[in-house]
């Protein structure tokens, strides 16, 4: 336990790091500061608050084409802790009962491992052949609206801005509308085209078939309306956590100019 010396309040933790007191409650609950309460009153190590800067420094340093640090951030994908990132994408799928995952805006990187990912799914993406074209449908569409993949399963996608810039794009996916009583789904007739382009066995895909979640048809708005607030919630993030990063900056510059001394 650090001594009383060792401890920030709240407001002394503000103006160490330059944001406001809802701030630092959404970095408490997120998960990327860490505090306990005395008297119902928030406290934070100094020692632990000054590590955690650091790590954020060496980050920023790794992240950014000058080892100096010359010239202002840009908005990336190295804007988003995506630790952090991870662990609300699990919840949150996890609760929409669906899969999901976040890439980068180019659609070529995973920036997180997938979500709740059903037996089906996990197969297709087994194959290269899948994995490329798992990619192709996550970028194919940005603009919010459900979409078939090439497995002929639902998608929907939602992009996560910094700085008014699209540094990722977060997709709910792995699932199907529920089909009308007695209709045989269209993503199931598909099967023996899917498992030629896949070079992979038919009989392989069907075994997992029904792992494959269904949802009711009147359940899909909610389904992208809430992955666009998940994506803004990453966008606030990546856009706070860049923000704070400039703020460090010239501390950084200065640490650096000191050791050259």
């Amino acid at each position: 336990m650090p001594s009383v010396d060792d401890l920030l309040t709240t407001r002394q933790l503000q103006d160490l790091l330059q944001v406001d007191r809802i701030t630092i409650y959404r970095m408490l609950n997120d998960g990327r500061l860490h505090g306990f309460k005395v008297g119902g009153q928030w406290r934070f190590s100094r020692r632990e608050i000054e590590a955690w800067l650091q790590e954020q420094q060496n980050h920023l340093e790794s992240s950014t084409a000058s080892a100096r640090l010359r010239g202002p951030l840009q908005p990336s994908p190295q804007a988003l802790p995506l630790a952090c990132i991870q662990t609300i994408q699990d919840v949150c799928a996890e609760a929409l009962d669906i899969g999901s995952v976040t890439i980068d805006a180019d659609g070529t990187t995973l920036l997180t491992e997938i979500s709740h990912s059903c037996e089906y799914c996990r197969l297709i993406l087994s194959t290269p052949e899948g994995q490329k074209r798992c990619m192709a449908s996550w970028k194919r569409l940005v603009s919010g609206q459900m979409h078939a993949c090439h497995a002929r399963l639902l998608c929907v996608t939602a992009p996560v801005q910094v700085s008014n810039q699209v540094v990722a794009i977060t997709a709910g996916c792995q699932f199907v509308a529920q089909p009308a009583p007695g209709a045989e789904p269209d993503w199931r007739a598909y099967l023996p085209t899917l498992a030629t382009d896949l070079g992979m066995s038919e009989h392989d895909l069907r075994v997992v078939a029904d792992t494959v979640r269904t949802v009711p048809t009147g359940y899909l708005p909610r389904v992208s309306r809430l992955l666009h607030r998940i994506a803004g919630t990453f966008s606030e993030i990546g856009q706070e956590r860049l923000d704070l990063l400039g703020r460090l900056q010239p501390v950084s510059g200065m640490s650096q100019a000191q050791e050259n001394r």
